[in-house]
């Protein structure tokens, strides 16, 4: 659970723009690295699912999900999995992502960053497939791509031209999810790749995603007082769609576009 954790509160500084230490990097690194799990649990886990585990290139080879009692872990924006295939698609390829971003020449990490860029090269999801989850794993596929293989243009189109054709045709309300897909956690990709095409697909949707900043979304306490976890969440939601909003020209220093929780009604908002 703790190496879930670190990985949730690191992208949590990210999209916050929170500093991160060299010093706190190397930890992370180290803390990550000394989590890989055992080959003999791997193959158990494969194994659980109901697949070859000497052959299969479904799940990880690495970092398997922390056991929960039985119970998933959200997605680092919050979403809630349903299928174990984004769910340990997720934890494996967000760390792998922090390793890349934090220890680029690091031996272990180059050769867990390859062999991983092979298994994700023979899956459905690695490859464009938009149904059920696997559209939104293909979000994971992408972001961890991108961090790793930033000049394979064209594995990075064919993951990204599916996803951005959903993506405009999402529709109205506070689309946490739509079309299956977590809105935050591809916006999260869209200011990762931050090239003309994914400013095309944010440019198109601009005014519907202005509506949403300027909403106030619940931060956690429902009407009857009682707290939903998946709103909690809402305030990170508002700096991703900020932060996705800022890769275009006229809003680049979204820092001006203040984001806040109005005492009064619990709310957050952004004075964008």
């Amino acid at each position: 659970m703790y190496h879930y954790q670190i990985v949730m509160e690191t992208n949590r500084k990210m999209v916050f723009s929170e500093e991160i230490s060299a010093t706190e990097r190397a930890d992370i690194v180290t803390t990550l690295l000394n989590g890989i799990c055992p080959q003999e649990d791997i193959l158990k886990y494969k194994r659980r699912m109901r697949v070859n585990a000497e052959t299969d290139c479904i799940y990880p080879g690495y970092f398997i999900p922390p056991y929960n009692g039985g119970r998933k872990l959200r997605l680092v924006q919050g979403y809630l999995p349903k299928t174990n295939i984004l769910y340990a698609n997720h934890y494996e390829l967000e760390i792998l992502r922090l390793l890349v971003l934090f220890a680029p020449e690091n031996q272990a990490v180059q050769e867990m960053v390859d062999t991983s860029l092979q298994r994700l090269r023979n899956t459905c999801f690695g490859n464009s497939c938009t149904q059920g989850e696997c559209f939104a794993t293909g979000i994971c596929v992408l972001r961890f791509l991108t961090a790793a293989r930033p000049g394979d243009l064209d594995w990075i189109d064919r993951l990204l031209d599916p996803l951005g054709e959903a993506f405009l045709s999402f529709g109205g309300g506070q689309a946490a999810v739509q079309e299956g897909i977590p809105l935050s956690y591809l916006l999260m990709a869209f200011t990762d790749i931050h090239n003309q095409k994914t400013r095309d697909f944010i440019c198109q949707k601009k005014a519907w995603l202005l509506d949403l900043l300027r909403r106030g979304w619940i931060t956690g306490k429902l009407s009857n007082g009682k707290i939903s976890q998946g709103d909690t969440y809402n305030l990170m939601g508002k700096y991703i769609i900020r932060n996705a909003i800022g890769t275009l020209p006229e809003y680049e220093d979204v820092s001006q576009y203040r984001i806040y929780t109005n005492p009064d009604d619990e709310r957050c908002y952004c004075d964008i």
